[in-house]
């Protein structure tokens, strides 16, 4: 694909539907940070960047949806508490198009430009799946973030295989698929809220 060509029209799909364990059963997208809901400040940076987006949620759905978007609970055939990878298979079933990004609710802080790197990454190696990875500031070691993948629904019956084989380790199941990992500069953009302690003290970027 040459750099001017125009690119395929690109789903997001906001995985809410976590059990939040490290945060004390809470539903985790709908904890305030800096006094807006995580799953909200995830929202608004992903919808521009793609064509439609939709809220991937298994409780709280009244609430979720007083935001705008879709929303849409793990398929029923799934088993329950099956994790991201259960959401992400949601997800591709439910995709109109060829692409959809995935991203969870606990990462607020994700680039403007997200979807357009990850998919000429993609187009330019021929793969089926785009990782972001950042560089850990601390130890200089390459951190590849799985739930923020986008995928290309030919994947849909590689995860499924791996997904009904037991396997919900999602980096497992996209390792399966032509897949290429994409750096991005600013480990920030991937900030990850996942405990108490990250939720009171992080600050803005």
């Amino acid at each position: 694909m040459a750099d001017n060509a125009p690119l395929d029209l690109v789903d997001g799909w906001l995985l809410c539907g976590g059990e939040g364990r490290r945060m004390g059963g809470q539903d985790k997208g709908l904890l305030p940070w800096h006094d807006t809901p995580l799953a909200l400040h995830v929202a608004r940076i992903l919808a521009p960047q793609v064509h439609q987006l939709t809220l991937n949620a298994n409780r709280h759905l009244d609430q979720y949806a007083r935001w705008g978007w879709p929303v849409q609970p793990d398929a029923p055939a799934l088993p329950p508490k099956a994790g991201p990878l259960a959401g992400m298979l949601t997800g591709l079933q439910h995709t109109t198009t060829h692409w959809i990004q995935f991203s969870p609710c606990d990462s607020p802080s994700l680039p403007p430009d997200l979807v357009a790197t990850l998919q000429q990454a993609a187009a330019k190696a021929q793969a089926l799946v785009a990782v972001p990875i950042s560089i850990d500031p601390a130890t200089g070691e390459p951190r590849h973030h799985w739930t923020t993948a986008l995928l290309h629904r030919d994947c849909t019956p590689v995860l499924a295989d791996k997904f009904q084989q037991g396997e919900r380790r999602v980096g497992e199941c996209l390792r399966a698929c032509p897949w290429i990992g994409v750096c991005f500069e600013r480990p920030a953009d991937f900030l990850n809220i996942n405990t108490p302690e990250t939720m009171h003290g992080t600050p803005w970027h």
